[in-house]
Order: C-alpha cells, then sequence, then structure tokens
C-alpha cells in the first residue's frame, strides 16, 4: 500500500502505477494547493474503504481515509500545522472510533505537523497512549530535511516496525511500515505462484511539501482519556485544552532549542544588513570605522554555520531551485553534483556560500559580513592583493559590503578566509572535440579525474585563502560569466575536482 497526502494534484492528472490500483483518491477543485491525497494497493489484495473526510475551512485543514486490509484498518491522516488541536483531536477520535467497528487493529500513520523534537510535544504521544496507539518511529529522529519529526506512525499491532527512507526528491521522508512476520491471511489470487519468502510489506509514503510545525504548549490537559473498544461510544466533548498554541512562519524550519533555526538565520542575516549598512553610512563620512560590531557578528555567523551539518542534496531548503538546463552536460561530473538555481540580484554569490553551508539563502548578508572581516582582519594581505589586480582597496571593501553588488575573486578569496575552506570555480566543460581540453559529456569519472590532475579540464579556477586548508573539501561554485550557483553534492565526502588553477596564488 502506498499513500500519498498534500498531493496538490487535479482530477485530470493522470496518476496510474503500475501493478497498483486507486483506492482512494481527493484532488483539488480549481487551482492547485497544498491539499489531496491518494492511496494505492497492490493489484491481487482486497480491500474495504471504511470512512474518509477532508474539513477544509479557515485556518483548519485536515485530510484522512481509513482503508481495511484484512484485519487491520490503516488510517491515513494529514493536518495542517495551522489547524487547531482540538479540531484534529476531534477527528482522530472520530477515525479511530468508526474504524474499530470494523477490526481491533488500527495503524495511524500521516504529516501530523507536530515536532515530536519538542519535548513539551511528547503529550500528544500521551494522548495517542491514550487511546491505546503507540508511537513506533524512534523518537528525536528527522522525518524532515529541515531535522524535524513531524511524520510518523501510531499503532496497537505487535511486531509492526517503522522507519524512514532517505529521499533525493522530497523535503519529507517518505515513512515505511511493515510486520516482522509474514501476514498469512491476505486475500491473494490462488493461482498466482509467490516465489519469495519475504515478508509482506505494508508501506505508507508520506510526501508533503509543508514545512510547518505545530508545537502543543505545555498547559496540555487530558481528563477521560481511557482505550476504547469497538462497542464503546467515545465522548468528543472530553476535555483536553491546548492554550496558547504556536505555530511557525512556513518559511521558519528548524529548531534549535524550541526556536526555528530558519527564523534564527533570518534574524541574524537581517542584523548583519543593519550592521553593513551602519559601516558603509560611516566609512563614507570618514572613511574610519569602528570594526567591533562586525568582528562580534562574524562570531554569532561561525558560531551558526559550525552547527550547521554538511549541506547535501537531500538536506537542503526545499526552496532551494535547481538548474534542470545546463549549457553542456557532463554526466560523470553531474553524477557528483547538482547546479543550483541560485537568485539573480547582485548577491549570487553571497547566496550560493549560503546554500553550501546552511543548506538556503537565508545567511546571504552575514556571507558578505565574513567577507567584510576577512578583508579588515587582513587589510595588509589585501591591500597588496588588490594592488596586484588593479582595484582599490577601499572600493572593494565597499563593494563587499554593498547590497546587490556583484562579487569577483576579491571576494571570493575573502570568504575562502572567513570559512577556512578552498572555493573552486567551475566554467562550462569545453565541448569543441578539436580543443585539448575537450571534455566528452560520457567521460567516466576516472578518466575525469585524470583530466584535472593532468590539468586538461579547461579554465576552472581554485581559491585557497590559507595554505593550511588546501586540503579540505571545496566549496564549489558554478560562474557562467556573469552569474554564480550553487553546486550541491549528492552525498557526503564528495568525489573532488580540484581546479589547478589558482588566479590568485597568494594563499595565507
Amino acid at each position: 500500500m502506498i499513500s500519498l497526502v498534500e498531493t496538490w494534484t487535479k482530477p485530470t492528472d493522470s496518476l496510474e502505477i503500475e501493478g497498483f490500483k486507486v483506492i482512494h483518491r481527493r484532488d483539488c477543485n480549481d487551482t492547485r494547493k497544498p491539499f489531496g491525497q491518494i492511496t494505492y494497493l497492490k493489484s491481487d489484495l482486497k480491500y474495504e474503504n471504511i470512512t474518509e473526510r477532508c474539513e477544509y475551512s479557515g485556518k483548519d485543514h485536515i485530510e484522512y481515509c481509513s482503508i481495511k486490509i484484512d484485519d487491520i484498518c490503516i488510517i491515513s491522516v494529514y493536518n495542517s500545522p495551522n489547524s487547531s488541536f482540538d479540531v484534529l483531536k476531534q477527528h482522530i477520535i472520530e477515525v479511530i472510533s468508526i474504524s474499530k467497528r470494523f477490526c481491533e487493529d488500527i495503524i495511524v500513520v500521516g504529516d501530523l505537523n507536530i515536532n515530536l523534537k519538542i519535548k513539551t510535544n511528547h503529550k500528544f504521544i500521551e494522548y495517542m497512549e491514550s487511546l491505546g496507539l503507540t508511537l513506533i518511529n524512534k523518537l528525536n529522529k528527522s522525518s524532515t530535511n529541515a531535522k524535524t519529526q513531524i511524520d510518523y506512525c501510531f499503532t496497537n499491532v505487535k511486531d509492526l516496525k517503522s522507519d524512514y527512507f532517505e529521499s533525493l526528491t522530497t523535503f519529507h521522508k517518505p515513512i515505511w511500515v511493515r510486520k516482522y512476520k509474514v501476514l498469512t491471511k491476505f486475500h491473494f489470487d490462488e493461482t498466482e505462484d509467490i516465489r519469495t519468502n519475504i515478508p509482506f510489506h505494508n508501506e505508507d509514503v508520506i510526501t508533503d511539501d509543508q514545512s510547518d510545525t505545530m508545537e502543543v504548549d505545555e498547559k496540555f490537559v487530558f481528563e477521560c482519556h481511557e482505550t476504547v473498544d469497538k462497542n464503546e461510544q467515545i465522548d468528543l466533548d472530553m476535555s483536553f485544552h491546548l492554550e496558547d498554541l504556536k505555530v511557525n512562519d512556513p518559511s521558519d524550519m528548524m529548531d534549535i532549542e524550541e526556536k526555528s533555526s530558519s527564523e534564527n538565520y533570518e534574524i541574524i542575516d537581517s542584523n548583519s544588513r543593519k550592521i553593513l549598512d551602519q559601516f558603509l553610512l560611516v566609512l563614507d563620512l570618514n572613511n574610519t570605522t569602528d570594526t567591533h560590531q562586525i568582528s562580534s557578528q562574524a562570531q554569532v555567523i561561525n558560531d551558526v554555520i559550525e552547527k550547521s551539518p554538511f549541506i547535501t542534496m537531500q538536506n537542503k531548503d526545499r526552496f532551494v531551485r535547481l538548474e534542470l538546463e545546463t549549457e553542456y552536460s557532463v554526466q560523470a561530473f553531474d553524477s557528483v553534483y547538482a547546479r543550483t538555481r541560485t537568485t539573480a540580484d547582485g548577491n549570487c554569490l553571497y547566496s550560493s556560500l549560503s546554500i553550501l553551508n546552511i543548506g538556503s539563502e537565508k545567511l546571504t548578508h552575514s556571507m558578505r559580513l565574513l567577507a567584510v572581516n576577512a578583508m579588515i582582519n587582513n587589510s595588509d594581505y589585501f591591500r597588496t592583493l588588490c594592488k596586484s589586480l588593479g582595484y582599490s582597496f577601499e572600493e572593494q571593501l565597499k563593494r563587499t559590503a554593498k547590497h546587490k553588488i556583484w562579487g569577483g575573486e576579491v571576494q571570493i578569496q575573502a570568504l575562502s578566509i572567513a570559512l577556512s575552506h578552498p572555493i573552486y570555480s567551475y566554467t562550462r566543460f569545453n565541448n569543441n572535440p578539436e580543443n585539448r581540453h575537450y571534455i566528452p559529456p560520457n567521460i567516466s569519472l576516472e578518466e575525469l579525474i585524470d583530466r584535472f590532475n593532468e590539468r586538461t579540464a579547461a579554465g576552472h579556477l581554485k581559491y585557497v585563502g590559507y595554505k593550511s586548508d588546501m586540503n579540505k573539501l571545496g566549496l564549489c561554485v558554478y560562474y557562467n560569466g556573469s552569474h554564480y550557483d550553487a553546486l550541491l553534492p549528492f552525498e557526503d565526502n564528495p568525489q573532488q575536482f580540484v581546479p589547478h588553477f589558482d588566479i590568485i596564488n597568494m594563499s595565507l
């Protein structure tokens, strides 16, 4: 069984999967929006639709369906982060009550948008336990790329196991649910020869682009919550108070000490922009400025970056877009790195480095501030560098600090120093077969590595701020002549294609 929620689909969308039949579907009626549900079942299995419901009014948005397969009712749920908990409670009780009229064994699985990584939200676990259902996912295990746990499974069935798949395409990690032992009573076609001893798997895949979470306040009150049986009438008015419910803004995703990291990033970046604007104002007035604020803010930014995991395609922010069409694709390189479509607003270099460090563009101005701080702290070095390149140090410092002013080699070198990593800047691979730097689109990975080692892979650049950082993993960007994009690896410890040409060639 495969269950998808918040599908954004319309009735005209063709959603067939070979070997499966659609047993429940709900689509958007007009425009696409975070709405909809579809459930598939293997074609040879029998089922019974028990109940379904959707409430989509004001801020409350809850969808569920209950489907009976053999002697188990599987309830798939989507709960919006903006829904009131009282409404969620009412629907949960309702669907469990109806389902228990048909079978005792219940599975509730879905995107509940209550982050179980927040301890106060464990009251939700207690509430479900009062209904006889146990959480079978490991606590504090991320179900989204934002490191929240808002997708999970509750059940009263013994010997069930649930965990998450890693996904390259969805913000939420799909949930799988399976039984340890073979389910012997499923109604297979008697003429079918089943040639495996692998246990039957009930898989419930929940994908959803909402990253919002509900925080359940500590003032949860539970009264009269007893496990119900199939003959018991459930009191829908039983006391369950939720005061001061906190709902994060849709752009706020990661929790740091119960505050979203996304919100934290935005606050830090806003402060960085204000400090840079003040720096520029004072610099224009008297050509001198107190740099204490900049150095203090740089420490704050560095502390946040240090807490961030290594960024790959799997944990990037869902709002980071990918460049699907490239000028010339080399499969061996593209199998290691994916090119983002960074915002083209004059900040693209800094936005790309923000993506590479925290998975989003939310520290764009902070990357500028780090570069400014590096230039100030190493002013003699950068004065020498700027002079060798025919630039004015003061003008380059102002360019680095100004909003929507593009960066070049001076700024990349400053960022390499600030971030303590080499930065590799790639351009389009040569597609002329008559050129000695020509790279065939189907070149093997080993051959491509050799071409870089032989310095015949065209004019890609490397920037090494500190000699001691030379052997660290490079932060990779793509430059098309007027715009920078981040190059995100698909995996940790990616293959490095080290450019041979160091345009600065004067590391600290």
